[in-house]
């Protein structure tokens, strides 16, 4: 029931306000009406774009979750579905291009990061992304190409400087890996991996003092990074890239030279190339 109110003024300040919002609503629908929308139309035109806004993040963000815990083939079938909705999202294209990274599927990475890249050229993460694919694959040279597109866009991008002293390093350009290496830890102080790259570059020109005080140094910093690399020349190993996966464990061991997980993985590396 509708309550009602005995005070005069009340009621005329009531009555004016009726009569105010329906004028308001009776311009809103003959504006409409002019440009060829309905009231009907315009709501059940906005409902599903927020509903799908929704449904988007939340299998993006599913996605992603599950790429933090390394299932990336479950994660894929949230992007997919995330893209029926929305063809064009970059988180769920660049996500999707992770996920086949991460399964050593670069190829079909690279083709994802390209599908960013259409829509948003200028993204120095995705340009980045799709040179360490050809990192992996082991083409240095075009990879270099991709992180030299990423710093022009970004000069101060600590992965792409890293990433570049990374592939000039795996090049045997020991030499120009270091000023990356530098540029890198100058954007990042604390990038471990660059510390160990920068040792591992030093010791490859035989300045072997100043090569352990960088491998101390990141072992101080953060001793994680230890079987992180070792689990990355596994990987290496298992995709074929044998040169690559002998590089990561020489890095672990010059960290650590008893660690019995880097010496069978390196000697396993070898016996694969063989």
């Amino acid at each position: 029931m509708i309550k009602t109110t005995k005070d005069p003024l009340q009621r005329i300040q009531l009555s004016l306000f009726v009569f105010v919002l329906g004028a308001i609503l009776y311009y809103s629908i003959t504006v409409l009406a002019a440009v060829g929308i309905s009231p009907i139309q315009l709501s059940t035109a906005t409902t599903p774009s927020n509903t799908t806004l929704d449904e988007v993040t939340y299998f993006n963000n599913k996605g992603m979750s599950l790429n933090s815990l390394g299932k990336f083939n479950e994660s894929i079938t949230y992007f997919d579905k995330a893209l029926a909705m929305d063809p064009n999202n970059t988180i769920a294209l660049t996500q999707k291009a992770n996920a086949f990274g991460g399964l050593g599927k670069y190829p079909e990475a690279i083709t994802y990061y390209d599908k960013v890249l259409a829509i948003d050229p200028k993204n120095a993460e995705a340009l980045d992304d799709k040179g360490v694919s050809f990192y992996h694959l082991g083409n240095y040279t075009k990879a270099i190409g991709f992180y030299d597109k990423a710093l022009a866009i970004d000069p101060n991008h600590a992965f792409s400087l890293y990433d570049k002293a990374n592939a000039l390093e795996a090049l045997g350009n020991y030499t120009q890996s270091l000023a990356y290496f530098d540029k890198a830890l100058a954007t990042d102080p604390k990038h471990v991996l660059a510390m160990i790259g920068k040792g591992y570059a030093l010791d490859k020109l035989g300045n072997h003092t100043e090569a352990v005080a960088y491998f101390d140094k990141a072992f101080a910093t953060d001793p994680r990074y230890i079987p992180d690399l070792t689990n990355k020349a596994k990987f290496l190993d298992k995709i074929g890239n044998y040169d690559l996966a002998i590089i990561y464990f020489d890095k672990a061991l010059a960290i650590d030279p008893k660690n019995i997980d880097a010496l069978t993985g390196k000697k396993q590396s070898i016996a694969d190339k063989q």
